[in-house]
């Protein structure tokens, strides 16, 4: 079991870009904006303060 948080590994991107729209034009990367909805789900830190250095602005 993790206690800490730790990013997305290649395999672990692999197996949930599947069930992704890839078609669609996007302004953000969808593995950091998933990166950054894990962070949140487990620290428990609000949206809004996530780092901005990191992770993409809420």
């Amino acid at each position: 079991m993790q206690r800490r948080y730790t990013p997305l590994t290649n395999n672990q991107w692999k197996v949930i870009k599947q069930f992704l729209n890839w078609k669609r034009k996007r302004k953000l990367n969808l593995r950091v904006v998933f990166n950054a909805i894990l962070y949140v789900t487990r620290t428990g830190v609000q949206w809004r303060n996530l780092s901005q250095t990191r992770f993409p602005a809420w």
